[in-house]
């Protein structure tokens, strides 16, 4: 009777090692529905993440890029500005000078013709001397080319018929009134080019504080992000 009992111990034992290792199979594939589910969602909210993270960083890094070309772009701008407007002050200053050389030629004019005697001169002689000394002042600057036309066709004032002293003065007069409009013109031009020039200066300076912002916004810094802009536009 006794390895009859043996024999059934055994096979009890058996079973329970049989039962818990079902049981424990069941139990992991239970932890393993709880648990997995879990780590793939919180693997894909990680990836999304990831995603969200480098859309922001291509987003950051175009915007950037466009800051940086409009800049450059404002820049060429600044200083194409920047030199109109000094080539408009230097027309300042040289009509300035061309007008009191011209009230000055007025002044001699004036001084030697009181000095002078009107000697007879023929009529064709006089429009002759009008048309030689209207040219020379042409050719010189001192006339525009509607005054010139007025000169050699006896309007607005030119009197052939006047004797060649007189033909000087009124030529000499006519060139201070020629260089005072020029200089009034580039007084005009100066103010149009020094507007520009401060709303360029001011654009460019806008667009200088939005590029260091999107530098310092950027993790990775392009090349062509890097002193696009020279500071000296930026301080004028």
């Amino acid at each position: 009777m006794r390895p009859a009992t043996g024999v059934d111990s055994l096979g009890r034992v058996s079973s329970l090692v049989v039962i818990w290792s079902v049981l424990l199979l069941v139990a992991l594939l239970a932890l393993g529905w709880v648990i997995l589910p879990g780590v793939s969602a919180n693997k894909r909210r990680k990836e999304e993440e990831a995603a969200r993270r480098a859309a922001a960083r291509d987003e950051q890094l175009r915007y950037a890029g466009e800051i940086a070309a409009a800049a450059m772009g404002a820049a060429s701008t600044a200083e194409r500005r920047r030199a109109e407007y000094e080539r408009a002050q230097e027309r300042v200053t040289q009509t300035w000078r061309s007008y009191q050389d011209a009230e000055a030629a007025l002044a001699r004019v004036r001084r030697a013709s009181a000095f002078v005697s009107l000697e007879k001169v023929d009529v064709a002689d006089r429009e002759r001397a009008l048309r030689r000394a209207a040219r020379a002042a042409h050719r010189r600057g001192d006339l525009s080319d509607e005054q010139l036309l007025d000169a050699l066709t006896h309007r607005n004032g030119w009197n052939p018929e006047l004797h060649p002293v007189e033909q000087e003065l009124v030529i000499a007069k006519a060139a201070v009134r020629h260089h005072a409009e020029l200089h009034r013109q580039a007084v005009e031009a100066e103010a149009e080019a020094w507007r520009a020039d401060g709303i360029a200066t001011a654009a460019l300076r806008t667009l200088r504080q939005e590029l260091l912002v999107a530098r310092h916004s950027t993790p990775v810094v392009p090349v062509e992000l890097q002193e696009t802009v020279p500071l000296r536009l930026v301080t004028v």
